[in-house]
């Protein structure tokens, strides 16, 4: 009988990707092929692969905000606020 662990997004986001306990097939270290596990725990395995997909997807998001508002930093276009001041000059 495979053991189901449910991970929610508050457990993903405040451990990590790496820290969650993800049960292997067979004790070897390697993971199972899909085709080969039983309905319900492919079913787990792409539900743990989306949640990971989505947190991968959040952080590359925000390094990317991050990285545009270091770039408007250095040109001395940051806070945009101050943009609205100079509109009328």
């Amino acid at each position: 009988m495979p053991v189901i662990a449910l991970a929610t997004s508050d457990d993903i986001d405040a451990k990590g990707v790496e820290s969650l306990d993800l049960p292997l097939e067979g004790g070897t270290g390697e993971a199972a092929s899909v085709e080969n596990l039983p309905l319900e725990s492919k079913k787990q395995m792409i539900l743990e692969q989306r949640l990971k997909m989505k947190l991968a997807k959040k952080l590359r998001l925000r390094r990317k905000r991050l990285v545009r508002k270091r770039r408007l930093r250095k040109k001395g276009r940051w806070p945009p606020s101050k943009m609205k001041k100079n509109k009328n000059v």
